[in-house]
């Protein structure tokens, strides 16, 4: 089980870090003093000093530690868990080209189109789904760990992006967080957002989700 609490402290030390930088109280004294764009560049910084050696030493503990369940091996398990990939990445683009209020670059509409009628949080949420379908395809402690701890910090670095934007008491963002969702697909406009996507967006992100379907058994088997 050594395996699986390193990958956990790292996981924490990775998230806490992250939504203590991003908190309003020191972004905003840290900003003050630096500038946005040296502020940016710490955050970077911090955020792969602990997300580096994350990755190093999962991928180097694989399926390790007590089964925890399994999944049976067939082609439709199969087929599920690759369209989720598959979705998750095309969020996750679309998320990258269409910026929104709940983004660091901001925009300069309050009114979702596309990807964002889906989920405000289209980047985050695409890699949750990543995360999640592999969560559900990895059942030994050290994936478990991993995965399940990139499910939660999503979810948490959500909710806590959006409590930071609603306590600065943004119109803009108010109006946008009341018309979106924040789970994926549960908006009623989500249908309409799946029609309003970037036609671009859905290729790049088809594209790199096949790509890593094929490399996948070369890399981590």
């Amino acid at each position: 089980m050594k395996d699986t609490v390193v990958i956990v402290v790292l996981l924490l030390l990775f998230a806490s870090s992250h939504m203590l930088l991003s908190s309003r109280t020191l972004r905003t004294r840290l900003v003050a003093r630096l500038g946005d764009t040296k502020f940016q560049a710490l955050y970077s910084v911090v955020a792969l000093v602990f997300f580096v050696p994350l990755l190093y030493y999962y991928f180097t503990h694989l399926h390790t530690g007590p089964l925890l369940w399994s999944v049976p091996d067939s082609d439709a398990v199969e087929f599920v868990l690759v369209f989720a990939n598959v979705i998750g990445f095309v969020l996750a683009v679309a998320g990258v080209m269409t910026p929104s209020p709940a983004s660091l670059t901001g925009a300069p509409s309050d009114q979702p189109t596309g990807v964002h009628r889906i989920t405000r949080h289209a980047v985050f949420m695409g890699m949750g789904i990543w995360a999640l379908s592999h969560l559900v395809a990895n059942g030994y402690a050290s994936d478990v760990a991993f995965f399940g701890g990139i499910v939660l910090f999503v979810l948490v670095g959500s909710w806590h992006q959006d409590q930071r934007k609603l306590a600065a008491s943004d119109p803009q963002f108010e109006r946008f967080h009341a018309a979106t969702s924040f789970i994926p697909f549960t908006g009623r406009d989500s249908m309409r957002g799946l029609m309003e996507l970037p036609p671009l967006a859905a290729i790049i992100g088809v594209v790199i989700a096949l790509i890593a379907r094929y490399l996948h058994p070369s890399i981590v088997g």
